[in-house]
């Protein structure tokens, strides 16, 4: 790399406070910090108000540690937890991470096809599974030989080897504290599902190191020391995907009480933040959206939350403009950048710039490369996002080829994602590499015609995709939410595209009506659906 181009190399500095704080684990990091919390909140259940402590938590995990042991599970072993948010999610994983297995928590949602393969994937040891997911998983464990300990997390029997987790925790008064030492570097705690965007998902290996790392940098996160009131954090975001699973991990070592959701519903989401007073929410994009936009907002006292954290996916400027507006008493939106490959986040906004995601973390490295050429370009120059540093994944499980393709031989993670930076040193993600629109050799952003669709106030969501076309390469198509009584054609929506866009952004491959943009569990835009649906649609026409 030559000088110049070292120039345009971020690194956000290293953290005041210790990583490890002399802890030769992830679980013994944990245990350490759930003693000193003690009798303090650590959640509270949204549905039933039922709440639990960090000593409970202890007390629980320390038990599923001392029944893992009795089945030989620990390092080296698997152990995926299928289920919604609840409070056993937690609880499990800390338990394997006391006997330093390595926690996969997997989407409940997940079809038959795609839990088979997420499962044939990893081949866990043990699974503790919700009712939501026992179903799909009943049928399926035959296939599975190597699965050793199935627990139902309801406690319903849902067979003659399923054991029922409240009396399997009944079984023993009896705990251990002391896990054993690891190689924080390179020793796998916890796994999660890539979100599968653009073919089938894959298993992100994260290190003691990296999670460990990650906690470190939310106790110093400007974001949370900087709130001017007590932080009550909002458990809405899947506890399976890597951001929710962080959270829990930053209620419990970091000492914020969550009110946890099993799943969102607007009136359930809403009366949340209203009756236990959330000052802090972690949302992801069409949470956001659903805040700027629906009419039940208005009907709930939200002048509790001051502060509002979005990541996943990119967040208009426009949506946040319009919640601020609503929402007042909220001091500030801000968003972030990351990736599962990347631990969470590696780059976050702490100021007022709207539209940016912010600078680059603590302990991260972040540079903008060009596409085709590889070559680490400057200020206002669109390419892809490459980090380095401890927030790094070890790579992809059983997977050597793609992670060789995701981390270069100089350490450096290519995101896929397109974006650049501007004189201050603040990144603006643009969109995916492989999302961009190829219009007779322009480039089109599909997120940059969506900021657009979603300030339109008769659209409550939109998304756009390309579609192939012979002449043009691809033409730019939308697919739109109305909003509820808005009567909105597909040549008003051309029309505003038209009136607002250069021409090579307009809708030439046309607009669809749905009732729902088809997104996976963190947000993201799932546009080889829409692709699909345009294919299905066009062969029924004919």
């Amino acid at each position: 790399m030559t000088e110049q181009e070292q120039q345009y190399v971020f690194y956000g500095g290293p953290l005041v406070n210790s990583v490890h704080c002399g802890c030769s684990s992830l679980g013994s990091l944990i245990l350490k910090r759930l003693k000193q919390n003690g009798q303090n909140v650590a959640f509270i259940n949204a549905v039933t108000g039922e709440i639990v402590t960090f000593a409970q938590i202890l007390e629980q995990s320390l038990k599923v540690a001392y029944q893992l042991q009795k089945y030989h599970i620990g390092k080296g072993s698997i152990v995926a937890v299928i289920s919604e948010n609840r409070i056993e999610l937690p609880v499990v994983s800390f338990g394997a991470f006391y006997r330093n297995a390595t926690v996969i928590p997997i989407n409940p949602n997940y079809t038959a096809i795609e839990m088979n393969h997420a499962l044939k994937l990893v081949q866990p040891q043990a699974m503790f599974v919700s009712e939501k997911a026992a179903t799909t998983l009943f049928s399926l464990k035959p296939q599975h030989s190597y699965i050793e300990l199935c627990v139902s997390l309801d406690n319903q029997p849902l067979g003659q080897d399923w054991i029922c987790f409240k009396k399997w925790l009944e079984q023993t008064n009896t705990a251990t504290d002391s896990p054993g030492p690891v190689i924080l570097q390179n020793d796998v705690t916890l796994m999660v599902m890539s979100s599968g965007t653009t073919g089938l998902p894959k298993a992100v290996q994260l290190t003691h190191h990296n999670v460990m790392t990650v906690i470190a940098y939310m106790r110093e996160d400007p974001r949370y020391t900087q709130l001017s009131v007590p932080i009550r954090l909002l458990g809405i975001l899947p506890f399976y995907h890597v951001y929710g699973f962080m959270l829990t991990l930053n209620v419990c070592c970091n000492k914020y009480p969550m009110v946890v959701l099993p799943r969102f519903e607007p009136d359930l989401f809403l009366r949340s933040i209203q009756e236990y007073r959330v000052t802090m929410a972690n949302l992801v994009p069409p949470l956001v959206i659903f805040l700027a936009k629906h009419p039940s907002v208005d009907r709930y006292d939200l002048r509790s939350l001051q502060a509002i954290l979005c990541g996943a996916a990119p967040l208009s400027k426009d949506v946040e403009e319009q919640v601020l507006k609503r929402l007042p008493q909220v001091q500030s939106i801000r968003t972030a950048y990351g990736m599962s490959e990347s631990s969470l986040g590696v780059i976050s906004r702490v100021n007022d710039k709207a539209g940016s995601v912010g600078r680059v973390h603590k302990t991260s490295w972040v540079k903008v490369t060009h596409v085709a050429s590889g070559k680490t370009i400057g200020p206002y120059e669109l390419g892809e996002i490459c980090i380095k540093g401890p927030l790094v994944m070890k790579g992809y499980y059983r997977n050597t080829e793609a992670t060789k393709m995701a981390i270069d031989s100089a350490g450096w993670l290519h995101s896929g994602d397109i974006g650049y930076f501007d004189d201050e040193g603040d990144f603006f993600i643009v969109d995916r590499t492989k999302d961009l629109i190829k219009y007779k050799g322009s480039q089109v952003a599909p997120a940059e015609v969506e900021d657009i669709l979603l300030s339109h106030p008769a659209i409550k969501d939109a998304a756009v995709v390309g579609l192939p076309d012979d002449d043009c390469g691809e033409l730019p198509a939308a697919f739109v939410v109305r909003q509820d009584g808005h009567q909105l054609s597909e040549n008003e929506v051309k029309r505003f595209i038209a009136s607002k866009l250069s021409p090579q952004k307009h809708l030439r491959g046309g607009v669809f009506f749905l009732n729902e943009i088809p997104k996976t569990g963190s947000g993201k835009i799932l546009r080889r659906e829409l692709r699909d649906f345009v294919t299905k649609y066009s062969k029924a026409k004919l």
